[in-house]
């Protein structure tokens, strides 16, 4: 017996992130310290993409990029294609970075007056 005609369902389609392509030179930062140089051909909300002249990082690798026009983000290397990889950005982490460098409060409480 059958409830529902699964003929009228269509899948409800999984939308990509609008990407502004890009060409731009920029350094990649390695958790370790050291760098490498990547162009940056475009990014999204969620990512970016980018090629290697000497070699895609390992799937999984932590890394921070800079770009330029836009933020600093770091993300995890989520694809790699020959010299190109795609890069998960977490956003969240570059504006909790951008807090942390903001000045410590003052040692002494504020008194209020009264």
């Amino acid at each position: 017996m059958t409830i529902v005609d699964k003929s009228l369902f269509r899948p409800t389609p999984v939308l990509r992130p609008r990407r502004r392509k890009m060409l731009a030179p920029v350094v990649l930062t390695f958790e370790d310290g050291t760098t490498c140089s990547v162009v940056v051909e475009n990014v999204s909300a969620s990512g970016v993409q980018a090629s290697c002249a000497q070699g895609a990082p390992a799937v999984g690798t932590q890394v921070r990029i800079a770009l330029p026009e836009i933020a600093d983000l770091w993300g995890v290397v989520r694809w790699i294609e020959d010299t190109r990889f795609g890069i998960e950005v977490h956003a969240r982490g570059a504006a909790r970075e951008k807090a942390a460098e903001k000045p410590a409060a003052p040692s002494q409480p504020f008194k209020l007056r009264g």
